[in-house]
């Protein structure tokens, strides 16, 4: 939690005494790496000793649903603790593939039921287990999956806007409901790293989402994503009080630059509530959708170094201005 939110929930009377000492987010990725990989460890264990048992859909069902027991049992015991909560992580996210396999063998990757189903079952698993790491993750393969299903109906467009809803309805939750803070944080910051793995994925190409050739054209125009942008940038200025003539810009970009909207959006409630991991994710979305604007341009290699060029000076301006106005 920032220390802004700390001080405003300080000052309202929700919580007493010094802010508690949390961890570096550095610290969080190494807890998070060990979990992968004694993850990976423990299905290769359990592939190894049980053999071709666990190829049926339905063993791998169960297994998989045992060990997610078996981790929400432990971390209702005793999930305080640092070496049980990593335990309950690698549990989890080896439940999580014995699942996935299971429901991938069993159902149709063109079908975008199975992508639903999931998703839907990522969400329950985020909501059922207080640990940060698997909130993150499940939020994140949950925005993911959600993306998946809708690239199999033709409406890849209205992934973005509607990730961009989720975030903001998040946004919203944590200043309504301060207590459960942890579950809008994980969920917020999983739902950025979808967003920009989705922009990536753009960025080396539209082929590296859909290797198999499960899914199909949109039916949507392109141009409706950046559109249906707008109007939520509109609607976080309003309800943060931000001034119309910082988020106008934006908006006009945004309508210009495909998922611009997404990372303007992401760098306001970042500022807005201090919280660094999120206007972080929002300023490499920002670059890498201008990476991915650029790319795209239909423009011969000089144009394009004199559009950087005017950018820069442009840039510059800006800057001179600001300085001169605050010097003033």
């Amino acid at each position: 939690m920032s220390e802004s939110l700390w001080q405003r929930l300080h000052q309202a009377g929700l919580v007493k005494g010094e802010q508690p000492v949390t961890p570096h987010w550095s610290s969080r990725l190494l807890l998070g790496a060990c979990g992968w990989l004694a993850a990976l460890f423990l299905l290769i264990a359990l592939h190894l000793s049980l053999g071709e048992t666990l190829l049926e859909p339905r063993h791998a069902l169960a297994l998989g649903s045992a060990l997610l027991l078996t981790a929400r049992l432990l971390l209702v015991w005793q999930g305080r603790r640092e070496l049980v909560a990593q335990l309950v992580l690698a549990l989890a996210l080896t439940g999580d593939g014995w699942l996935f396999y299971a429901l991938l063998d069993e159902g149709d990757p063109q079908s975008a039921r199975l992508w639903l189903t999931a998703a839907l079952g990522a969400l329950v698993i985020a909501l059922l287990f207080a640990h940060w790491l698997l909130r993150l993750f499940h939020g994140f393969a949950c925005a993911l999956l959600l993306s998946l299903a809708l690239a199999c109906l033709g409406l890849q467009a209205l992934a973005q806007p509607l990730l961009l809803l989720a975030l903001l309805l998040l946004w919203y939750a944590s200043g309504q409901q301060p207590r459960h803070y942890s579950l809008w944080e994980s969920q917020q910051l999983g739902i950025a790293l979808a967003l920009l793995t989705l922009t990536l994925a753009g960025v080396i190409g539209e082929a590296s989402l859909d290797p198999l050739g499960w899914f199909v054209a949109s039916r949507l125009p392109h141009w409706l994503a950046p559109l249906l942008s707008l109007p939520l940038l509109g609607l976080l200025a309003r309800r943060a009080a931000i001034p119309w003539h910082l988020v106008l810009p934006l908006m006009a970009a945004a309508a210009v630059i495909p998922w611009l909207g997404g990372a303007a959006l992401l760098l306001l409630i970042g500022f807005h509530g201090g919280h660094r991991g999120l206007w972080s994710l929002g300023l490499l979305l920002l670059i890498a959708s201008i990476g991915l604007y650029y790319y795209d341009l239909n423009l011969t290699l000089m144009t394009k170094s004199l559009l950087l060029g005017l950018l820069g000076l442009l840039l510059l301006v800006t800057r001179h201005m600001l300085r001169g106005g605050r010097n003033s």
